[in-house]
């Protein structure tokens, strides 16, 4: 599946062993600014169930922890603890607020 023109110059590409085909579909999409804080989409109509979107949050946590180990030099058991650590704090604490730009979707 090759990229699409309109995205951005910074987005990640996807390498020519991903296994999409024409039936995979984006769920989301994660973006920080250098001190501007995160933009975050979401198309909340692919999922139905919320816990099925908990479950492919916790997959990608998984893969997280790997690609910091592989590009950090971490063991990926620490990796994992910090990115767990970092979640649980921010559900926790609370410490910004987020704004919608689109109804319907998570943003």
């Amino acid at each position: 599946m090759a990229d699409h023109p309109a995205d951005h110059p910074n987005a990640i590409k996807l390498d020519a062993g991903a296994a999409l085909t024409d039936e995979s579909v984006e769920v989301a999409r994660i973006w920080i600014t250098n001190n501007a804080g995160s933009n975050v989409l979401i198309d909340a109509g692919v999922l139905e169930d919320p816990t099925v979107f908990g479950y492919l949050l916790a997959d990608t946590i998984r893969h997280a922890a790997r690609a910091y180990a592989g590009t950090w030099g971490l063991a990926e058991h620490a990796a994992l603890q910090a990115i767990v650590e970092g979640v649980s704090a921010e559900l926790r604490d609370q410490v910004t607020t987020i704004s919608t730009i689109q109804e319907g979707t998570l943003n």
